[in-house]
């Protein structure tokens, strides 16, 4: 399964946003942390300053000067009148089309019908009527099957200047019926067709070392590389068809979560808020903290009640705006009660809210023509199946009788009785259970995965081979994560015995182990230790047993890890799912961080695989091809979901203005780029969803390099070299800034440089500072810093709330949201897309999402780059997949007779 992490580079970066804190002691809830920027338009006035005075009484070589000095000035405004005039021009001769932001404006772009659109479109400019099936028609027909998802039409000028645009581009998305070759441009394999053999080894390089195995305290990439041999999922991703299908759960069934009235017959709900009187639906008002620490927030405190007034566990609160509430998640925060029946709510969205109760039923939900709804058991374990009559497969509820509807948040997988661990314990769901205990113990070092897992609220072992799992709300990503928790689960097995002899800290050695939520006055009393607790999560952090040579239930484990060298997996001969093992012997994992030094172990022979080579390498290096390459080595190139680009701090005052952020996009020549450095191995991009995926609009073509345009949306906007200096200033200031650079990317230097001299030409001085990545990332985290650029690697299709939802854009946010980026039909479109199951619905408001970052741009966006490799060519069943990291080499296998190892 691809795990749905996005990176920075060749580590993963991800940030959690919690909205809200729950106690029910201590609950918390906050959205899955997966991409927003202050648009506070510049008022955009013109420099219009009286040219210099001569002194009087002065000499007459300062005289002349001084006149020298009035005449470039004066000379220099004529320039920038003119300019501006052109501009003007143009905005007099061309009607602007309705949704585009104006001049310094601070709206979003306006929602509007297809309808609405083409009447105020200019006949001079209407576009031709789109061909049936065209790419155009088919984004045409799902606005007009969707009409509820907001119309943005994709910025064509501004100011009066036209948008340049790059005019390359397949619009081609993955084709997922589409089979991938094997052995591509493998001769000597297409020539000596041979059998699939076990045996011989494989040694990949890896261009850096993890800190631990263990995958819940390390999320590197290189982690991931090597543990997905290790570690599996209850259902695996097809790499080609992104399909999930069974494996350590044979099968699965999700229901929908329908809140039923305060007082249906079944079950009568009542809350109490902050100890008044007992209500079956009230308002509360969450007002802001009145300090800066978590201590001065406002807590809530619920109780809920039957209909005698006594505790109800487990009971089901809601908590729905009252109006738009910037930030608060669209269909309610969800929350239950714990076994006393107590919920304290704090850290949520200052604002008011609807607080309601009731009991809670799941199943499959149908939609009825009268506003009723149907409710049909699916999984066994279901307790509604005992509520039927005899024959009775579902329950019909009138509207009035039910209150909230939330689908697809129960899932229940049945696991594989075959399963087990690599030391030949099976596979049962008390390890699932494990997981969950550990990812919610706060003193294991997993806040990166914490965050994914903090929407699933429950997590029940009903047999051994049966688990439950209830997502919070809605979320079209809840069966993924679900799913993804045999990634991170430990053996509960292994840590039991471990605890008995481990040294790692004695004061607890020889406890025994349990998921019971213990003090640690009743763990010493029982000599037994919660999985819960403060001393496990410690000795889990530390436990270098596991952390260097972690169990899993993959085909491979780790046979030796020699550090600053090598990780070296063996193949589990005892492997459960013998259909899926691999054919090598060994999959061997060489550290070499530099480009150089590899290549230079791959012709000596040292390696087999030269995995993240550069496109100069990789085109220049083995042009022809060199002898030592030819008859022995295999060229492989790939996309998987990427992005490159530059991050505009939208707080400093001349990034905020959005004429000034689409003239910089003019400043960078990305088609010469991908040609002349990256050898055109990567495609242009103009938003942040994958190229070749489902939420990418191939309608928005990149901005273009055009930089007379630049110039004159600069000094539409105020940005003159009034002075002469070859500086461009406004109100004094001078066009200035620093981009910071992080470590270890060719490519990247390359494209800072070209920018720099872009910009340079046009007047603005841009300074390049590069830095270590340990400061790097905290510049970048504490958002201290003008300009960066990265690049940004994610599944197939993303969640944007991580990048761009306006609840990161505050000071204080330290998540991925870098550059405070924060726009209304943004985060609408945003919280729509989370909450969002129909793919073709939810690809629509990605497009219109795309649209928004487009006429925006925060982001100046630049490539989706192509992975490369070189590889032996005695190795066979080779394919390059698109979810990362590109290969499995599970497939790869060398024939008998050309076997070394």
């Amino acid at each position: 399964m691809g795990r749905s992490r996005p990176r920075f580079h060749s580590i993963d970066f991800v940030r959690k946003t919690d909205f809200m804190r729950l106690s029910a002691t201590s609950t918390r809830f906050g959205w899955i942390s997966l991409a927003c920027f202050l648009i506070a338009g510049s008022s955009g006035c013109f420099v219009t300053s009286s040219p210099p005075v001569a002194h009087q009484g002065g000499s007459s070589a300062e005289s002349v000067a001084a006149a020298e000095k009035l005449a470039a000035a004066a000379e220099k405004m004529d320039q920038a009148a003119a300019r501006l005039a052109a501009a003007a021009d143009r905005l007099s001769n061309v009607q602007v089309v309705a949704g585009t932001a104006g001049v310094g404006s601070t709206q979003p772009p306006k929602a509007m019908t297809p309808e609405d659109f083409a009447a105020s479109l200019p006949k001079a400019t209407s576009p031709e009527s789109p061909s049936p099936g065209s790419l155009k028609q088919r984004v045409d027909d799902l606005y007009k099957k969707f009409p509820d998802v907001p119309h943005v039409e994709i910025l064509t000028e501004l100011e009066g200047i036209e948008i340049p645009r790059v005019a390359e581009g397949s619009g081609k998305t993955l084709d997922l019926n589409e089979k991938l070759p094997v052995d591509l441009g493998n001769e000597h394999a297409a020539k000596n067709p041979k059998p699939a053999a076990k045996g011989d080894w494989v040694i990949a390089r890896l261009n850096s070392e993890p800190k631990s195995l263990n995958p819940v305290i390390e999320q590197s990439a290189v982690q991931t590389y090597i543990g997905q041999y290790i570690q599996e999922a209850l259902a695996r991703q097809d790499n080609e068809t992104f399909e999930f299908l069974p494996h350590l759960a044979e099968k699965w069934v999700i229901e929908d979560s329908v809140k039923l009235g305060a007082d249906a017959p079944s079950k009568v709900y009542r809350i109490t808020v902050d100890g008044g009187a007992p209500v079956a639906t009230t308002e509360i008002e969450y007002k802001a903290p009145a300090g800066k620490y978590a201590k001065d927030e406002q807590k809530v405190v619920i109780q809920t009640l039957d209909a005698d007034g006594k505790p109800i566990a487990k009971g089901w609160v809601g908590l729905y705006p009252v109006g738009k509430i910037l930030g608060a998640p669209t269909t309610g925060y969800h929350n239950w009660s714990n076994d006393k029946g107590e919920l304290t709510i704090t850290g949520i969205i200052p604002g008011n809210y609807t607080v309601k109760t009731g009991g809670e039923i799941y199943g499959k939900v149908e939609d009825l023509p009268d506003g009723g709804i149907r409710v049909t058991p699916l999984s066994p374990e279901n307790p509604l199946m005992k509520q039927l009559g005899d024959g009775q497969k579902s329950i019909d509820l009138k509207a009035g009788e039910f209150q909230d509807v939330q689908r697809e948040t129960w899932m229940t997988f049945y696991l594989d009785p075959r399963a087990k661990w690599s030391d030949g314990t099976p596979f049962t769901s008390q390890d699932i259970l494990f997981a969950y205990a550990v990812l919610n113990n706060n003193t294991v070092d997993c806040d990166a995965i914490r965050t994914y897992y903090a929407d699933l609220t429950d997590c029940d072992a009903l047999s051994p081979q049966t688990v439950r799992m209830r997502y919070r709300q809605q979320y079209f990503k809840s069966f993924e994560f679900g799913a993804g928790l045999g990634l991170y689960t430990p053996p509960f097995e292994f840590f039991k015995q471990r605890l008995k002899t481990q040294e790692t800290d004695t004061s607890i050695k020889g406890y025994d182990l349990t998921l019971d939520v213990l003090t640690e006055e009743e763990e010493d009393a029982k000599k037994t230790l919660s999985a819960h607790g403060k001393r496990f999560g410690k000795f889990f952090n530390l436990d270098t047993a596991y952390n260097q040579s972690p169990l899993g239930t993959g085909p491979y484990v780790v046979e030796n890890w020699s550090k600053a060298d090598r990780v070296t997996l063996k193949r589990n001969d005892d492997y459960w799912l013998q259909e899926r093992g691999g054919y090598l012997d060994k999959i061997i994992f060489r550290f070499i961080a530099d480009n150089t030094t590899a290549l230079q172990a791959l012709r000596a022979g040292e390696i087999d695989f030269n995995y993240r080579m550069d496109p100069e390498q990789y085109t220049k290096d083995l042009a022809g091809p060199p002898d030592w390459f030819k008859d022995k080595y295999v060229k492989g190139e790939w996309y998987t979901p990427n992005y490159g680009f530059f991050c505009w701090n939208l707080t400093r005052p001349y990034f905020k203005d959005q004429r000034v952020r689409v003239a910089l996009a003019m400043l960078f020549d990305k088609q010469n780029f991908l040609t002349d450095k990256m050898h055109d191995l990567g495609t242009i991009v103009s938003g942040s969803q994958y190229y070749f995926g489902p939420g990418y609009d191939h309608l928005v073509k990149p901005i273009a390099y055009d930089p007379e345009r630049a110039r004159d949306l600069l000094a539409a906007a105020g940005w003159i070299d009034t002075d002469r200096d070859g500086v461009l200033d406004r109100g004094g200031e001078k066009f200035r800034f620093e981009l910071l650079l992080p470590p270890g990317n060719p490519i990247a230097n390359d494209r800072a440089a070209l920018l720099q001299k872009s910009l340079k030409e046009v007047g603005i001085d841009m300074q390049i500072r590069p830095l270590e990545w340990a400061a790097f990332v905290d510049k970048l985290k504490a958002k201290e810093f003008d300009l960066v650029t990265l690049n940004w690697a994610m599944p197939p299709e993303s969640d944007p709330f991580q990048l761009w939802h306006s609840s990161g854009a505050t000071p204080e946010s330290r998540g991925s949201n870098a550059g405070s980026f924060a726009n209304p039909l943004a985060d609408e479109l945003i919280e729509q897309i989370r909450v969002t199951l129909d793919p073709d619905k939810r690809a629509l408001l990605n497009y219109s999402l795309h649209r928004v970052l487009d006429e925006q741009q925060p982001y100046m966006f630049l490539f989706c780059s192509k992975d490369l490799g070189v590889y032996d060519q005695r190795f066979r069943g080779v394919k390059w997949y698109r979810l990362r990291p590109g290969f499995d080499l599970t497939e790869w296998y060398v024939p008998k007779d050309e076997q070394k190892h």
